[in-house]
């Protein structure tokens, strides 16, 4: 309920003062009450909780009541109306029933849903991690859009000045028309670059609206993230590979599929079995509507149920569960082993993008000073207008690419921790 309240205040806020700083903690807070899939999802868990209910109370006694009407004649004459002997028939009864032995198929089917609650939590913390990479994913592009908006405006108006000069020096015959067309047609791609740069910035708004829950109308700014440098030397891959594979959301999920079917091959072998229940019944049979107490009787026992002979279905049914069985347990395999690879690779990624961000920080450095060098050398001259242009798209494609990088670094990480999870 606090959860709740907490993230009613929140959209309160955006709309009373407009479009506010939102933070990546905030959009998160937002998707967990909001997102439609993990609603689901935590849905699905109260169903658990519910079966696991059902699945003791079918160890309980059950009262049950039949009742039947029925007109008896005592000669082949179908037709009441003619004067022929009918007699009527009523039937009551009430009895209770108490399972005594079936083969272990409510004790089963009680683990069962017991196990089915605990992987429904664990897919509930699987759907909660994936919502969470997913608002990151988006979170990032908006964030990387904007970031990019911002290369565009500022090296449109570098264009824009060197532009201005080039036409004066144009006007004054200084230089040629083919040397001015050059320029012009940057200021014009520079400008598109910008428009579409924008575009794309609302599309991605408009996703991560969607996914945290938020109306489209709804104006917020994202609150920038300051990407820090992680110490990969603390990460000890194979102590993590270990720890993920025997506790993580992924490796329990694929065990407890396993553990489950398991199971449903014992409930499919307690059909070759005997079936035991005890009974007590209190009868009525008379042909009046409403009996008195002294018509009704009771009825004690114990009733027996074999299925003898079923041309082999059951058994049938019984070796088809057997290799259900099999396949959980290859799955489960295929599933620990995916998992390793993918933390190896996650791990590799994350180092990968360590040495690449520090590589494209020395270069977006070593391009600035150079661009500035160039820039004073076609003001005075001594370059031309495609040389400038050169060096003016070079640095920009490296403050996207280090842009990108970084956010790519962060989310990199993110996910390592989150798959060890």
């Amino acid at each position: 309920m606090k959860k709740k309240v907490a993230g009613t205040l929140i959209l309160l806020s955006f709309s009373l003062l407009g479009a506010e700083k939102l933070t990546l903690n905030e959009a998160l807070s937002i998707a967990y009450e909001n997102n439609y899939e993990y609603q689901n999802v935590k849905l699905e868990k109260k169903n658990a909780d519910l079966q696991v209910k059902e699945g003791y109370k079918n160890v309980a006694p059950k009262l049950d009541y039949t009742g039947s009407y029925a007109v008896l004649g005592n000669d082949r004459n179908f037709m009441l109306n003619d004067g022929s002997f009918s007699e009527d028939r009523f039937t009551h009864e009430l009895g209770i029933v108490q399972p005594i032995y079936n083969g272990g198929t409510i004790v089963t089917g009680v683990k069962i849903a017991n196990m089915a609650q605990e992987l429904i939590d664990y897919k509930l913390i699987q759907s909660k991690s994936n919502l969470k990479l997913g608002v990151i994913s988006s979170y990032l592009q908006v964030i990387a859009q904007n970031e990019a908006i911002k290369v565009y405006k500022n090296s449109l108006e570098e264009v824009k000045i060197a532009y201005d000069q080039a036409e004066r020096k144009y006007e004054l015959d200084l230089i040629s028309k083919s040397d001015f067309l050059p320029l012009k047609s940057k200021l014009i791609s520079t400008e598109t670059s910008l428009i579409e740069a924008k575009n794309q910035a609302d599309i991605y708004m408009i996703r991560l609206k969607n996914l945290i829950g938020l109306p489209a109308y709804e104006e917020i700014e994202l609150e920038k993230l300051e990407v820090q440098k992680y110490d990969l030397e603390l990460i000890n891959l194979e102590e993590d590979i270990e720890f993920a594979l025997a506790n993580s959301k992924e490796s329990r999920i694929s065990e407890l599929n396993t553990e489950i079917v398991e199971a449903q091959e014992k409930i499919s072998r307690a059909d070759l079995l005997p079936r035991v229940n005890g009974r007590l019944a209190y009868s009525s049979n008379s042909g009046e509507a409403r009996d008195s107490m002294d018509e009704w009787y009771w009825t004690a026992g114990v009733e027996v149920s074999w299925r003898i002979f079923d041309f082999g279905q059951s058994l049938n049914s019984y070796s088809r569960s057997k290799n259900e069985t099999k396949k959980a347990e290859n799955l489960e395999k295929k599933s620990k082993e995916d998992l390793e690879v993918m933390i190896r690779t996650n791990y590799i990624d994350l180092v990968k993008l360590n040495g690449m961000v520090e590589a494209k920080e020395a270069e977006l450095e070593a391009s600035e000073e150079n661009y500035e060098l160039q820039k004073r050398k076609y003001n005075e001259g001594i370059i031309s207008i495609t040389d400038y242009l050169i060096y003016e798209t070079s640095i920009n494609d490296t403050r996207l690419s280090l842009i990108k990088t970084r956010l790519d670094y962060y989310y990199a990480y993110e996910k390592y921790n989150e798959n060890l999870k």
